[in-house]
């Protein structure tokens, strides 16, 4: 019932990509920086860090539209992305762009706030988007299973970051944890993970952490013993 609601939500939050774009877009925010304006999207990119201090990547499992076109590429490629550098590429796309919005905002002082600035529903947008749609699909279809999350997209980073900052101060968030004496080995977690995960290797090590889940619960839900339990716990 859990997967039926979380791909709803997944479905619904596509349907509404072409009004929200605009507050996800890193180019939006490099522009508006350029001109000393806080805009929506650099809220929206705070806010996920700061979300994810609790909820950890929930907001990739369960409400991104990116998450949400990428997992209907994979009906036509399941395959694991196993590329090299995959989950670090987006480290150094994210370093590199938040240094230059932060330079460009400095660069500007004084700052104003403009939750709007530049939001607009004409025709240059609606190409914009289209193209961006059709990258993130094509390259989760040339890649495998939700390719862009592990290797292109400059949100994830914002809460990996807000996990790290949680686990340091020892404020309990969203996890998942396991009961490894009871795991088969029957492998259904590893084959459903949608960011294709070692699931198995993670609860026989009890190391149920990881950078790369995206908290979308699909192990939990396959798993025949009911080994993987979550909620919001301290590390």
């Amino acid at each position: 019932m859990k997967q039926k609601i979380r791909k709803g939500i997944l479905t619904y939050s596509a349907l509404l990509f072409p009004l929200t774009f605009f507050f996800m877009s890193p180019y939006v925010i490099i522009m508006s920086a350029a001109n000393g304006i806080i805009n929506g999207s650099a809220l929206f990119f705070g806010s996920l860090l700061l979300f994810s201090i609790i909820g950890s990547r929930l907001f990739c499992g369960w409400l991104c539209p990116g998450g949400a076109i990428q997992e209907q590429a994979a009906h036509s490629n399941s395959k694991a992305w196993n590329g090299k550098w995959k989950d670090k590429s987006k480290y150094i796309i994210w370093f590199f762009w938040l240094a230059f919005v932060l330079f460009l905002l400095i660069s500007n002082r004084p700052l104003d706030v403009n939750f709007f600035n530049m939001f607009s529903l004409d025709n240059h947008i609606f190409v914009i988007y289209m193209i961006v749609v059709t990258l993130i699909y094509v390259f989760a279809l040339a890649t495998g299973k939700r390719g862009m999350c592990h290797s292109l997209c400059w949100m994830a980073p914002f809460m990996i970051i807000g996990e790290k900052c949680a686990d340091f101060l020892h404020i309990p968030r969203f996890r998942l944890t396991a009961e490894n004496q009871k795991c088969i080995s029957c492998g259904r977690c590893n084959k459903q993970c949608p960011m294709s995960l070692d699931v198995v290797e993670m609860v026989k090590t009890n190391q149920m952490d990881s950078n790369e889940c995206i908290d979308c619960l699909e192990c939990a839900d396959i798993c025949p013993k009911q080994v993987i339990q979550f909620g919001i716990t301290q590390k």
